[in-house]
């Protein structure tokens, strides 16, 4: 598997980005116009959130179904990824328009968010403008006219260290695929991320600390019939072999999603596809 690393200044980068969408269903860009500084800064501010009792006050409403939940979300209640049965080794908060978040972490969370929400409705026009003009035929409106800042999803995510107590056979974040249109990941702390190819063998995500992991989405697939695929991907447990060091790694995907009356196919909605897909999550 080729995933392509896209210079965004290129003039050529819409049509690499989709290139390497429709091949691998992933693409990284390089020399985008997300600050590196503003990223330092969330890394820095939000890993030390994690290590705070702070977080107890942000607890996320399990009452609330809208698909955001909101707030904070510690390991123990941690998502079972579909077809799997132990939890991820994980904890995350989820950063909504509107949402309580800690006040010293506020602004720049937030300007990352619209920042990372500019450029989304960006690559998915580019998604249309180079796509084969019989795919884009098929849906329903433009793309970068059915996403939805209310609805769409920013997450904090912290991994921990390992501590040996694990349960077997838990991972990070075991294989899945994305829910929404297109997930913008900015390259983490640290290494983990892999994909599966088409022979079924994992892959290293190759990537460099500052560029940023662009993968499509189940609802996208939906909506494409298939031309832009969703890709199964995972993020592994350090190894013990010096493959990377035991240690917190902080990741910040961004989860583009329509609206919820958005036609997705003859079969879905944006809101009944993502209700069918949280309903297999087992929490």
């Amino acid at each position: 598997m080729s995933i392509r690393t896209v210079d965004y200044q290129s003039p050529d980068a819409g049509q690499e980005f989709v290139r390497s969408l429709h091949e691998t269903g992933f693409a990284v860009l390089k020399n985008h116009p997300i600050s590196g500084q503003l990223l330092e800064r969330i890394y820095s501010g939000w890993g030390e959130f994690f290590k705070s009792d702070e977080k107890q006050d942000f607890l996320f409403d399990p009452e609330n179904r809208d698909g955001t939940q909101q707030g904070y979300h510690p390991t123990e209640v941690s998502e079972t990824a579909v077809g799997h049965s132990v939890k991820d080794l994980k904890e995350y908060f989820h950063v909504v328009p509107g949402c309580r978040v800690p006040p010293a972490l506020e602004r720049e969370i937030f300007a990352y968010r619209d920042a990372a929400f500019d450029l989304g409705k960006q690559l998915v026009g580019w998604l249309q403008s180079y796509a084969p003009s019989e795919v884009m035929a098929e849906i329903s409106e433009p793309l970068t006219e059915m996403l939805c800042s209310q609805t769409s999803l920013l997450r904090l995510l912290h991994y921990p260290p390992l501590t040996g107590s694990e349960e077997p056979n838990a991972e990070r974040a075991a294989a899945h695929e994305d829910i929404n249109v297109m997930t913008i990941l900015p390259v983490a702390e640290q290494p983990g991320l892999q994909v599966k190819d088409k022979q079924g063998d994992w892959v290293d995500v190759a990537s460099v600390r500052g560029e940023l992991v662009v993968n499509s989405g189940d609802m996208l697939k939906e909506m494409t019939a298939g031309f832009y695929p969703s890709t199964t991907h995972r993020v592994i447990n350090p190894a013990g072999d010096d493959t990377f060091a035991n240690v917190s790694r902080i990741s910040i995907p961004f989860f583009l999603t329509p609206r919820p009356e958005v036609i997705l196919s003859d079969r879905y909605t944006s809101a009944s596809y993502l209700e069918e897909r949280l309903s297999l999550l087992n929490r």
